[in-house]
């Protein structure tokens, strides 16, 4: 090469030269800015700026849920019990304002037939089934009031009337059937618990309890009878429960004329209509 060409380099080389001596070219990161790109990370020196980080999505089993169908539930059941105590509230209020041709209707389909199935004797049964159909038609033709309709039926359901005479009957076996002493004995303690009722310190559910050693099965209606294979030991038992019933009473310990039944209804039916239920 001659000296020329190397005192007066052509323009091409300084080109050259100058894109090479160039610190940054155009286009391109600072070192520092590439360093960072690079890491992550800022420079020594240089505090990097505040940036919100982007929220991160929800995911879908931790979306927002709703109250679902127990607020309704809770409605149809509060509902439910309004339109319950409602309609019990217009029935009692409807029976409560029919209480005596309810009365009537009992009398008359159940009351009377059951009790002509009985053994009471057959010229006191007459009485008490005159009684109790004068009592019906009274009560048909308006004669007593509701309450006093509901107090004669509360206690005429009350009186024994229904196993009046299967006491009677038990005692009447007993009088054919025990030794001597222990008939005196039965006559005593039953007549006792029929002075009892007559003073209204027994009543129904005492003569159940009195006679369930000789109880028979319920017939169709859910009465109970007598049954009809008695014993002495059964009779005994009869004899021993009437007589705890008049001792608790306190019922003289002697025997007593017969109780007339007729007399213990009508005497309710005139309590009943005066004062009604007990």
């Amino acid at each position: 090469m001659s000296g020329e060409e190397r005192r007066n380099p052509s323009p091409h080389a300084a080109e050259s030269d100058g894109d090479s001596l160039d610190p940054q070219p155009s286009g391109s990161l600072p070192p520092d800015r590439r360093h960072e790109g690079l890491t992550g990370q800022a420079p020594a020196g240089e505090q990097p700026a505040d940036t919100a980080s982007p929220a991160a999505p929800a995911r879908p089993d931790e979306s927002p849920q709703g109250a679902g169908c127990l607020p309704a539930i809770l409605a149809a059941t509060v509902l439910m019990g309004i339109v319950f105590f409602i309609v019990f509230g217009f029935s009692a209020w409807l029976i409560f304002q029919k209480r005596g041709d309810l009365a009537s209707r009992t009398l008359r389909a159940t009351v009377i037939p059951q009790l002509e199935q009985t053994r009471l004797d057959p010229d006191e049964k007459q009485q008490v089934i005159r009684q109790l159909s004068d009592l019906a038609d009274d009560l048909d033709a308006g004669l007593y009031e509701n309450w006093q309709a509901g107090g004669i039926m509360q206690r005429l359901i009350d009186t024994p009337m229904m196993r009046w005479g299967d006491l009677v009957a038990v005692n009447a076996w007993a009088g054919k059937n025990l030794p001597e002493a222990q008939q005196a004995d039965a006559n005593k303690q039953i007549s006792r618990f029929f002075r009892a009722v007559e003073l209204e310190q027994a009543g129904g559910r005492d003569i159940h309890d009195v006679l369930a050693p000789v109880a028979g099965p319920p017939n169709a209606m859910g009465f109970v009878g007598l049954r009809p294979d008695l014993d002495s030991g059964a009779v005994a038992d009869v004899v021993k429960r009437a007589k705890l019933v008049a001792d608790r009473a306190q019922i003289p310990d002697q025997p007593y004329e017969p109780v007339s039944l007729a007399r213990v209804v009508r005497r309710q039916i005139e309590i009943g209509g005066r004062e009604g239920a007990k």
